[in-house]
């Protein structure tokens, strides 16, 4: 979140404005129902009815449609996947082993170090021989099969009789450019500054919250927050305008809400750097884990523990699909808000113009 005090500014029907600085979801929901009572604002929740929540089997169609769940699922793309640790760490050892390897080659005369010299240039070499096979493998194998073609009259029929290793069966994988892309991908995590990307995921965050009725203007959606929030909306069920979210279909606002960063980077860039998938795998857990502190074991029992793992994959799938879609259908809008972000000078209540289209 880039700031937990919230700043809302609403005209009323007679202009005048109203501004207030909060982090309490109950006081956010409180302003914006009463907001939405004297006709203020018109856009934050309208668009809860076009979640399609997910069916509660396979078999089950799907409202207004003629498919089952599982049809739609079939055609859905998957949720992105996310190794940025392996990859950090595949750039750091690389970077450090080279690095090290060129420090020892230059001082290692001075320092007495020339064996030990001698051991890290064989490592540097290797590691760029790994990497150069990695990623010319075929060119490699095609080019020998050329020579020994070339000059197989004067080669042994031992030499020409060898077949090369096939990629399929190369350790690690070796040839196919998996292990080089790793440590690029690792590369591009520690030294990629993209704001347009950063502002990217965070329009979708905040455009995914307010027009579901979320009473939180987070522009960095996490699993923490989302559990909290959701906790908090049971508690305060009957008592304020901070309606319960903990039903399926509440459950479906909260991951849409930390779907939408990754559907919006993954529409527009191969690897996901500022938007992380894992968050909303996170929050399912911490909902199982946390439900006895906050008396809602039943309940999550039965919306969430009950299912199979690959229920619970389904959902998230289906979540995603829900973002993306969300996303897609209100594209002009959401632009409109990232170049708003992109200025660095906008805040909540600039955000929320936006969506409510005032003059």
């Amino acid at each position: 979140m880039i700031d937990n005090n919230i700043i809302i500014t609403v005209p009323d029907k007679n202009k005048s404005k109203a501004t207030v600085t909060t982090n309490n979801p109950r006081t956010i929901a409180k302003i914006l129902s009463l907001s939405l009572k004297n006709g203020s604002i018109s856009f934050y929740g309208s668009l809860q009815s076009t979640i399609t929540p997910l069916p509660p089997n396979p078999n089950s169609k799907i409202p207004k449609s003629s498919i089952t769940r599982q049809q739609r699922l079939n055609n859905l793309a998957d949720v992105p996947n996310d190794e940025r640790a392996q990859e950090v760490t595949a750039a750091l050892t690389t970077m450090g082993v080279v690095g090290t390897s060129l420090l020892l080659q230059g001082v290692g005369n001075g320092l007495g170090l020339n064996d030990l010299a001698l051991y890290t240039s064989i490592l540097s070499y290797g590691i760029v021989g790994v990497l150069f096979v990695d990623n010319f493998f075929d060119a490699i194998k095609t080019f020998s099969s050329l020579i020994v073609k070339m000059n197989s009259e004067r080669l042994p029929d031992a030499v020409k009789n060898v077949n090369g290793p096939d990629k399929e069966n190369m350790p690690l994988e070796l040839g196919s450019g998996k292990i080089t892309g790793v440590v690029v991908r690792g590369l591009t995590r520690l030294f990629s500054v993209d704001t347009e990307r950063e502002c990217q995921c965070e329009a979708a965050a905040f455009f995914a919250a307010y027009s579901l009725g979320l009473p939180c203007f987070s522009f960095r959606a996490n699993a923490l927050e989302a559990a909290v929030l959701l906790f908090e909306s049971k508690e305060d069920q009957g008592r304020s305008e901070f309606d319960s979210l903990l039903s399926d279909t509440g459950i479906m606002k909260m991951l849409i809400w930390l779907m939408a960063p990754v559907a919006i980077e993954s529409s527009f860039h191969p690897q996901l750097i500022s938007s992380d998938p894992r968050e909303a795998r996170g929050f399912l857990e911490r909902l199982q884990e946390k439900a006895s502190l906050f008396g809602a074991e039943d309940v999550i029992e039965t919306i969430l523990q009950t299912r199979s793992d690959q229920e619970m994959e389904d959902l998230l799938k289906w979540s995603y699909a829900e973002a993306d879609l969300l996303l897609r259908q209100n594209r002009v809008v959401v632009s409109e808000l990232t170049e708003r972000l992109i200025g660095g000078a906008s805040t909540v209540g600039d955000c929320v113009s936006v969506l409510e289209n005032w003059e």
